[in-house]
């Protein structure tokens, strides 16, 4: 009887939660929580934690006898950090009413050291209407209280990192700390559905060496109401940033087959991370996670690549469906900075698995190479490697993903620029707060280096030269990734740096203090508008298709 109660809650069967905005004590608590946790936490606790999501499965897959596929127990690890209760809980409940309990050797739920004081909805149904939020350290609601609330599930067991580490840390933590044959990785903020599991230790179990991960389907970060992911279309993949994408398999020509059956698995060359199946001895010939890799980022890309290239493969399994709450921000990136972040763990990757492509990423990035004392030591990583007996990176693409974009840009250049009015021992200068300007030439100033790359930035250690908003005056950004404003043409024969956007060029200011820069319409004749480079080309690129 009270799990029909709990039926008739909102969201029940991935409907959405109705709040009445137009009160502004709810529309103020609404607009707190998302601004605190990325999504609707207030829509979130209204639900029931464990509310009934429908099964998304096609009919081929009901058709598939699990028993058959003599399946293997996992451990199922769940790292969390700050994680609203309703939503961790949910995660939890979801997995337990969804899995056949002899295919769970444990819940594993690794808490990064959650220390915040959040609020929570009161637990009192009598206070759901009173629109009052009770504030309890996370030390109780994430600690103890979480303790005694699993306590009558013995297959969950919750084990606390010794200090901060970060989601790809804590993921390897707790992944040290199981003893299944089988590993099994969930976000904290999803909802498993009826019959998930089983097609990803199915596919595992075929071969160890496989990496199986589910169609993700999408809870509304608002509403929280289902989106099912209908596309068997889509594939993961990257450009030459390494930042994970969905991509349209039909905008890729060797991808083309007849129609996909809704049952069968296909191959995708990366994937997004949070949620997969590996087998334990598989992850830990392939170094676990890069444990220098910071927070939350580019992990996933890592594991792609050293998965393909060890010989291993991804592959997507449409007929398991888990269900992921997309944050507007994520709690596992502050205090450290996203940008900050994943162009570390990038630069680490490039170094350790890509071979000589890895200067492909370094342009992206606007730097001229690695340097240790900024992105760490990686002897051992390469240790890591070489002990894998991993295939180099070109047979990662030639294999897994022949339709990667090649990364040559006509005019890309690397290193100093000079312009033709001011002579070679001025050079185009960063600045680290401002716009650039041009200043003497010192081999030693990095912010002098710069890129003209696959991106067509003019880039220098990730901050862009970028248009002004009087469409004059230059300033300097963190670098987009989008182009527009940020896109330049570098046109050998007349030496100018167009703007793509604007159609004019960079030039000096001769009449300016500090020689400063400025785009004006473009004249072939003026040496201001002129520049010196060291134009690059990528030796090692051949078409791969």
């Amino acid at each position: 009887m009270a799990r029909l109660t709990e039926m008739q809650s909102g969201g029940h069967l991935g409907s959405a939660v109705k709040i009445d905005l137009s009160d502004r004590a709810v529309a103020s608590l609404v607009e707190t929580s998302i601004k605190r946790h990325g999504f609707n936490e207030y829509a979130a606790t209204l639900m029931s934690l464990r509310r009934i999501l429908p099964d998304l499965r096609d009919a081929q897959c009901k058709g598939i006898d699990p028993e058959a596929l003599r399946l293997t127990k996992t451990s199922i690890v769940i790292v969390f950090f700050n994680e609203p209760w309703s939503v961790l809980v949910r995660t939890v409940h979801s997995v337990l009413d969804n899995t056949p309990p002899h295919l769970i050797h444990e819940i594993l739920l690794v808490d990064d050291c959650s220390y915040l004081c959040k609020c929570h909805l009161a637990n009192d149904q009598s206070d759901l209407h009173s629109n009052t939020f009770l504030f309890t350290p996370i030390s109780a609601h994430l600690k103890t209280r979480l303790e005694e609330y699993f306590r009558p599930y013995p297959a969950v067991r919750i084990l606390r990192a010794p200090e901060r580490l970060g989601l790809i840390r804590a993921r390897v933590f707790g992944s040290k700390n199981t003893t299944a044959p089988l590993l099994t990785f969930l976000d904290a903020h999803v909802e498993c559905t009826k019959g998930w599991l089983e097609p990803l230790l199915g596919e595992v179990v075929k071969s160890d060496k496989t990496i199986a991960v589910p169609l993700i389907d999408r809870i509304d970060d608002n509403d929280m109401h289902l989106i099912r992911n209908v596309s068997l279309g889509l594939l993961g993949a990257f450009e030459w940033d390494l930042n994970f994408g969905w991509w349209y398999r039909s905008s890729l020509p060797s991808r083309t087959q007849p129609e996909q059956a809704p049952a069968e698995p296909f191959e995708t060359p990366a994937m997004a991370g949070g949620i997969f199946t590996i087998a334990r001895s598989f992850f830990a010939r392939l170094g676990w996670y890069d444990e220098q890799f910071q927070v939350y980022g580019m992990e996933n890309s890592e594991l792609s690549i050293k998965g393909w290239m060890c010989g291993g493969k991804i592959l997507i399994v449409p007929c398991s469906h888990v269900a992921h709450i997309r944050k507007r921000a994520h709690p596992f990136i502050d205090p450290f900075g996203h940008l900050n972040v994943t162009f570390r763990n990038s630069v680490r990757l490039a170094e350790v698995w890509m071979d000589e492509y890895r200067q492909v990423v370094y342009d992206v990035n606007g730097i001229p190479g690695y340097r240790e004392d900024l992105f760490g030591s990686i002897e051992e990583r390469k240790r890591v490697r070489a002990r894998a007996g991993c295939q180099p990176f070109r047979y990662y693409l030639q294999r897994a993903y022949p339709e990667m974009p090649s990364p040559i840009v006509p005019g890309a250049f690397r290193g100093e620029v000079h312009n033709a009015a001011l002579g070679n021992a001025t050079c185009l200068t960063a600045h680290p707060h401002g716009a650039p300007f041009m200043a003497a030439c010192d081999n030693r100033n990095e912010t002098q280096f710069w890129t003209h790359n696959f991106y067509k930035e003019l880039n220098s250690y990730k901050r862009c030269i970028d248009v002004g908003p009087d469409g004059v005056q230059v300033t300097q950004n963190q670098c987009h990734r989008m182009r527009g404003s940020q896109a330049w043409y570098y046109d050998v024969g007349n030496e100018q740096l167009r703007n793509l956007m604007s159609r004019k060029c960079l030039a000096v200011d001769i009449h300016s203090r500090n020689n400063s820069l400025k785009l004006e319409p473009c004249a072939d004749d003026q040496l201001r508008q002129k520049w010196y480079v060291t134009l690059v080309k990528y030796e090692f690129w051949e078409p791969l298709q």
